[in-house]
């Protein structure tokens, strides 16, 4: 047993360094452009794929192994200018969630990229012949490998510690860091400082893809495997500071490979439990850095709505004939597009739900799909099993039971957290969902729940049979109406309101009496509750539940068509989901190709109209009807939010 020990230690190391080479670039992005990069995973895989072709599949020679790491990171460096020029000076200056958002569809846009060029095959990579024994340490034999892994790690970190706080270079980007404005009234070029640390962490993430190239398969899913871990060194170790993300890397590492001697049955358990504890006590990290008064510019809030909104008539005619588009697609489409039309609807509801906490009350989660997965598994169970519960009760507890779980959350995360915390909280209590849907042997596990029965429903005097797809169609049309009807409602009144003032002032709202914190912790609720209830009618449509229903990339999902239509608009999210839809379906048959067209897309709209589609509608509409000297104004106002 104490043998199992010092190997999981020693192994847990090793792995604490992986991550840690992965997540240095991405702690160096925050820590000076307080941009948190999603689409750091993306080019780390990028750097693997660069150096698999310098150095092709049998990589026999160290110092190739070596060579291609650095020619990695130098190419993946000079993506960074790029992507520095284009994309990360104009996020500079948004809200955080806009950042966040922006990088994703970046991430998606390299995935494509990748699939593109390199094709879907997955890889094994060997080490060079030099590390590919081991070294036994006592009664232990540790694989050199992983020993070169640590010490490349151990330099990297020495390196960049000296650079950022011993070196005159990493002095000038501390002070550019802390206070921006000052560092350029004195003197210095803030806006190529800016881009050199930019191409540091991007030859960072390269070099890392190359350095790890052997340590796993090589895919277009290579972008995930680390992405997660590195998010959470990060935040863990003090946004933006390289000492505290190497320790919890080591933390990280060390608690993993325990993970797997004490709970062998329950892997990966730990990480998520050990990162909500630490959140909920410092939420700002082990070695956050100390805020002083005035030091940082605030962050940029959301933009506003747009001055001039859209007529009412105009709505409800929009609103009549998409009502209409939706009931006549059992009339003319196949079983192929009725089955997108549905998803559709499900996927309207789950981003209105989420935009009802992002766009009302301001709180951004990255872990809404576990109320979505649990309403999923609840109603899947509950069919499959013939417990005999009438469907529309079923439903009824799914709601219940999405919003108990997100009060439960929200209760916990609103009071201890806010913005990124809160965004990584929620997002590891839906991989902990996720990790227990997987260990429950009566949820199926790793396959989920198939062949799902569509119910029917006995009104007593008849029965509505809803086995056909255009019956079950009709049935989640009229409640997937029902629920956006009545999310429409809540904010269109007295409580939408009230949540609208605590997204623009939290503090004054609270001065003026309003209860902010219940506000919000009824939003979550109702959010959750309505999350619930689309997985809930998801589960007899697609027929099948699996655990990437409480995935966090599918957390994402409802965020990407909210930004797409409009967060400032009830119905944006519902018309991003459209969009998306449509895109997802014309490029169905172009791997790579659909990542790129729809991650390119989302790019610019957020970067060029952050109001989304409606908002940008709602402009052109305001321009034609009032005059030049309006367009102007608005035009101004949309390069002020770019």
């Amino acid at each position: 047993m104490l043998n199992e020990f010092a190997f999981a230690l020693i192994n847990g190391l090793a792995n604490g360094m992986a991550v840690f080479l992965v997540a240095a670039g991405l702690t160096l992005v925050f820590g000076i452009l307080k941009i948190l990069n999603f689409a750091h995973g993306g080019f780390f895989m990028i750097g693997a794929y660069v150096a698999f072709t310098v150095s092709g599949r049998d990589n026999a020679s160290g110092f190739l192994y070596l060579a291609a790491a650095i020619v990695a990171g130098g190419a993946v460096a000079a993506l960074g200018w790029a992507a520095d020029r284009a994309i990360f000076r104009r996020l500079r200056q948004v809200d955080e969630a806009y950042s966040l958002i922006a990088t994703f569809a970046l991430l998606m846009v390299c995935s494509g990229a990748v699939k593109l060029i390199w094709g879907l095959d997955y890889r094994s990579i060997s080490p060079p012949d030099a590390w590919a024994g081991a070294v036994q340490i006592g009664p232990l034999f540790v694989p050199s490998f992983s020993l070169l892994v640590f010490g490349l790690g151990v330099v990297v970190f020495i390196l960049l510690d000296l650079a950022i706080h011993r070196m005159w270079f990493g002095k000038i980007v501390q002070c550019i860091a802390h206070d921006q404005w000052m560092a350029g009234v004195i003197g210095f070029n803030v806006p190529a400082i800016f881009t050199g640390s930019v191409i540091a962490a991007f030859f960072l993430a390269g070099f890392a893809g190359g350095l790890l190239l052997p340590n796993q398969a090589l895919s277009p899913e290579l972008a995930g495997s680390f992405l997660l871990q590195a998010f959470v060194v990060v935040i863990v170790g003090g946004l933006g500071n390289i000492r505290g993300a190497f320790i919890a890397a080591f933390a990280l590492g060390v608690v993993e490979s325990l993970n797997s001697v004490l709970m062998p049955t329950y892997p990966g358990f730990a990480i998520y439990i050990a990162m909500i504890a630490f959140l909920l006590w410092r939420p700002d990290g082990l070695l956050a850095h100390r805020k002083d008064d005035g030091a940082a510019a605030p962050a940029a809030s959301l933009p506003p709505p747009p001055a001039i909104a859209i007529p009412p008539a105009t709505k409800w005619m929009a609103g009549l004939i998409a009502a209409a588009a939706f009931l006549s697609v059992p009339l003319w489409a196949h079983e192929g597009l009725l089955f997108i039309a549905g998803l559709t609807l499900i996927e309207a509801v789950f981003a209105l739900s989420w935009n009802l906490l992002f766009g009302f009350a301001g709180l951004a989660t990255f872990g809404h799909a576990a109320f979505f997965a649990v309403g999923a598994y609840l109603v899947g169970f509950a069919l499959k099993s013939a417990l005999g519960v009438p469907f529309p009760l079923l439903l009824l507890m799914a709601a219940a039971l999405g919003a108990a779980a997100a009060l439960l959350v929200g209760s916990i995360a609103i009071r201890r957290t806010a913005g990124i915390a809160m965004a990584i909280l929620t997002l590891a209590v839906s991989e902990l969902v996720r990790l227990t849907i997987i260990r429950t042997h009566a949820l199926g596990r790793d396959d989920g729940l198939s062949a799902i029965p569509r119910p029917s429903i006995d009104f007593g005097f008849a029965i509505l049979d809803l086995s056909s797809s255009r019956a079950y169609y009709l049935f989640l049309f009229c409640v997937c109406a029902t629920a956006a009807a009545i999310l429409w409602a809540l904010t269109q009144n007295h409580f939408g309101r009230v949540l609208r003032s605590i997204r623009q002032d939290p503090a004054r709202t609270e001065f003026l009496g309003v209860p902010a914190m219940r506000y919000r912790l009824t939003a979550f609720a109702v959010a959750g509750a309505a999350a619930a209830l689309a997985g809930g009618l998801q589960a007899p449509w697609s027929q099948i539940v699996t655990p990437d229903a409480a995935n966090y990339l599918h957390s994402t999902q409802p965020m990407l068509n909210a930004l797409l239509g409009g967060v400032d608009f009830f119905w944006g999210p519902a018309v991003g989901a459209v969009l998306f839809s449509a895109l997802a379906y014309t490029l169905r048959n172009l791997p790579g190709l659909s990542e790129l067209i729809t991650g390119g897309t989302l790019l610019v709209v957020v970067l060029a109209a952050p109001s989304g589609i409606l908002g940008s509608l709602a402009a052109m509409a305001g321009r034609r009807r009032t005059g030049p000297g309006a367009s102007l104004a608005v035009e101004a106002s949309e390069r002020q939010h770019a």
